[in-house]
């Protein structure tokens, strides 16, 4: 009787540690860590790639685009018609010495509506009237591009300068006139000096400057 209640306490007890260990359970593949693979580096210290460069709004342009010549004109003039333009020349008396001596070409509006100009007179040539020969010649032109708006009556001036025939062992000759054209225009007018001038034929020995708004006397 005993030997029974042995053999039945011992298949209890296999029966308890059987049905117990059908309830422990080990980690789940999924909360199993993946191993990385040798060498590969992870999200985290992947290389990042820079953002684009911004570009410029539409429609403006980068100073780089810029010409540094482009002269900037003033709006609603247009370019002065060489016929409405009335040109005198007067003698500068006052400025002249050290070897040097001076006029001034002025260049005055005498139409209804304003107009812009700009440039040396495109054509300057000194000549004796009793001959109508061209004498002279003309150094390269002075002085700094500058656009002129004329109101009607208004004026604009280019300086003459002279040197000193006297100081130079050249032919010389007398003139009286001047042979003047506004810029950009074809057609010249004769103005008579107020005294005739001495220059030499070569080398160079008068220029004229740019035309400004400003006269210089």
């Amino acid at each position: 009787m005993k030997k029974i209640s042995a053999l039945c306490s011992g298949l209890a007890v296999i029966f308890f540690l059987t049905a117990c260990g059908g309830q422990v359970s080990g980690p789940t593949a999924s909360s199993a860590p993946s191993p990385s693979g040798a060498g590969h580096p992870s999200a985290s210290t992947s290389p990042v790639a820079p953002p684009p460069a911004a570009s410029e709004p539409a429609g403006e342009v980068s100073d780089s685009a810029i010409d540094p010549d482009l002269t900037l004109r003033p709006a609603g003039a247009a370019e002065c018609d060489g016929d409405n333009l009335n040109i005198s020349i007067a003698a500068q008396p006052t400025a002249s010495g050290a070897g040097s001596f001076y006029s001034e070409i002025t260049f005055t509006n005498t139409s209804a509506d304003a107009c812009l100009v700009e440039g040396p007179p495109s054509i300057f040539n000194l000549a004796d009237s009793a001959t109508g020969m061209v004498v002279g010649k003309r150094a390269a032109d002075s002085g700094l591009p500058e656009v002129v708006q004329l109101a009607p009556g208004g004026s604009a001036y280019s300086t003459i300068h002279f040197s000193n025939a006297g100081a130079y062992s050249c032919d010389t000759a007398v003139a009286d006139v001047a042979i003047v054209s506004p810029p950009n225009w074809d057609s010249s007018r004769t103005i008579t000096l107020e005294s005739p001038v001495t220059v030499c034929n070569t080398p160079a020995t008068y220029n004229v400057s740019w035309i400004s708004a400003t006269s210089l006397f």
